[in-house]
């Protein structure tokens, strides 16, 4: 577990893998199927491993200081995510790896699920998706369409359209939520391996996060076996949707922490390209060099907050709604600054600027999260902001 006296030298750790993502950002994001050509990098082979757990084959990241982490933290996971954003998010969300899908399997599935999901990257470089949304109903849980039925035979079929998946079209395996009745204890997720029949996805064209490749994906009549249903050793109330959004709040201080890392990429680059500003440039500067310590400081709290207690999901909440804001602030200003053609002179900060949209709409929008913090709030569950 990482600690304050430690999480300098974890930082600096992620710095140096954030240089080889920044490198090959560009050509992933013009060309994004080309990231298996870099699966060789150092940095792709330690995310591929990140949220392995060490009893399923998991290899730590080792520090200078001979810290061993294995990303299984909220903590950990905002420190590496921010660091490795601020090298570059596309290619990052882009990387093989666990990645979301390892937060609900870590949590909801039993040994066997356990094996059997963490072994696909243990082989070498793997993709996993997560796929909730659905093409005209977005990522609303309650109004899943994608269904788990019996067919004559008595066995269990996967039927159903999933929408602005990542990494869905190069994945070997994945998680797809699916309804099995019209009741909040009938959603389930189901665990997927895309080499069966009856799966195929589709890259879509994208304007930002496009190393992420976000794809549609069409379930038609996939086989699926009771061992393929994540948490079935559990009771309804704790599977499915009710134990996923436990999950959430363990996901939503990362999403933040990709914002952030955009944000202070962009701070970055303009402070790296000019040394001198006028009065009002150096204002609006410092200005946003405290935003990003301030919002640095939030997200962190919020992921120790979660690794004590999971249900402590309204900070998150809070920071995923600044960080957002000021990722696309950020890029904007950056742009400001670099002046007249900076969207053409530098590639970079017109990437930036693209992917910094993208956060609005990852793991809820900012009307979403506002629900959070009021529902905390109304609960008196509030105890600083």
């Amino acid at each position: 577990m990482i600690t304050r006296s430690t999480i300098a030298v974890f930082e600096q750790e992620m710095k140096q893998y954030a240089t080889e993502l920044r490198d090959i950002g560009l050509v992933i994001d013009r060309e994004p199927e080309r990231i298996a050509e870099f699966t060789h990098l150092v940095s792709l082979r330690t995310i591929n491993r990140m949220m392995i757990p060490p009893e399923y084959g998991g290899e730590p990241i080792v520090t200078v200081g001979q810290e061993r982490y294995y990303g299984l933290s909220c903590l950990e996971r905002v420190i590496a995510i921010e660091e490795l954003s601020a090298g570059d998010a596309g290619v990052f969300l882009g990387s093989p790896g666990p990645s979301m899908s390892s937060v609900i399997i870590s949590a909801l599935a039993d040994s066997q699920q356990k094996e059997r999901y963490y072994s696909h990257f243990l082989k070498g470089p793997a993709w996993s998706f997560f796929a909730l949304t659905e093409p005209e109903k977005g990522s609303d849980a309650t109004g899943i369409g994608t269904r788990i039925s019996r067919n004559k035979e008595g066995r269990l079929n996967l039927d159903g359209q999933k929408y602005y998946i990542g990494n869905g079209s190069r994945a070997s395996i994945g998680l797809v939520f699916a309804q099995t009745n019209r009741t909040p204890l009938g959603i389930q997720i189901a665990l997927v391996d895309t080499s069966v029949q009856g799966f195929s996805a589709t890259p879509l064209d994208t304007m930002g996060v496009r190393g992420v490749q976000l794809s549609h994906l069409t379930l038609d009549g996939f086989p699926l076996a009771e061992e393929d249903i994540i948490g079935r050793h559990l009771s309804p109330t704790k599977r499915g949707l009710w134990g996923a959004l436990q999950t959430f709040h363990r996901m939503r201080p990362g999403v933040a922490a990709l914002a952030l890392g955009v944000a202070r990429a962009a701070y970055d680059y303009v402070k790296e390209q000019r040394s001198v500003f006028s009065e009002r440039e150096k204002v609006e500067l410092e200005r946003l060099e405290m935003r990003l310590h301030s919002l640095r400081s939030m997200i962190r709290s919020a992921a120790a907050e979660i690794d004590a207690d999971v249900q402590k999901g309204y900070l998150a909440s809070l920071s995923k709604i600044r960080a957002g804001a000021l990722a696309e602030e950020a890029t904007e200003l950056a742009l400001d600054l670099m002046g007249p053609g900076s969207m053409i002179d530098h590639p970079l900060l017109n990437k930036w600027y693209r992917d910094a949209r993208a956060f609005e709409f990852m793991e809820g929008t900012t009307s979403i999260q506002k629900i959070n913090v009021f529902q905390a709030y109304a609960n008196g569950k509030m105890k600083h902001a």
